[in-house]
């Protein structure tokens, strides 16, 4: 029995150095997140021209929530379990696991990324848990304006000025796809 015992716990350390750890918060793919965040905005956007919406307003944000809500949880989903996704006070997008798939983060359900909006830069910037940054630049039209507009309104009165992102060490999307890739285990990404 002792002999067992000692085999599996060999194979468990051998799997977990072989293939990565897998399970863990910092295993969503971010750039991932950013695709499906801009599709969420496409969809958003014309989801308002059907609604000859003119000015967006916090009860549109959450609607775009649920957007995002629904494009990370598509097949195949950006986590291993639901992910939910809200906005909080400063326009920034919060990814959480959801576990009781209520979209309301609960104790115990881990943040496991956030998408931020840099206005000056033109660009989304995405973080996983660790805090490794990765951006990518922002549509146009008229909606996407108005939309940009309202998440700076609501960043200025949480306190965030201008230049507040200028700091921030943002990996591209190649270099942060690459550190992925060299992160997994010793043959591939997660």
């Amino acid at each position: 029995m002792r002999n067992i015992v000692i085999i599996v716990v060999i194979a468990a350390v051998g799997a977990w150095f072989f293939f990565g750890d897998t399970g863990t918060a910092s295993s969503v793919d971010m750039g991932k997140v950013l695709d499906r965040t801009q599709t969420s905005l496409l969809t958003f956007q014309t989801h308002m021209t059907k609604q000859n919406v003119q000015k967006v307003t916090d009860e549109h944000l959450k609607v775009l929530s649920g957007f995002m809500r629904d494009a990370m949880n598509v097949e195949p989903p950006v986590y291993t379990s639901p992910v939910g996704v809200n906005l909080l006070k400063d326009s920034k997008f919060e990814g959480f696991a959801d576990a009781n798939q209520d979209n309301v983060k609960d104790a115990g359900e881990d943040r496991l990324f956030t998408v931020e909006i840099d206005f000056d830069g033109k660009r989304m910037i995405a973080s996983d848990s660790a805090g490794t940054y990765t951006g990518l630049g922002m549509g146009s039209g008229l909606l996407t304006g108005m939309l940009m507009g309202h998440l700076l309104s609501n960043q200025r009165a949480a306190g965030i000025r201008q230049g507040h992102f200028a700091n921030r060490n943002v990996q591209s999307r190649a270099s942060y796809a690459r550190s992925r890739t060299r992160s997994g285990g010793r043959f591939g990404g997660k």
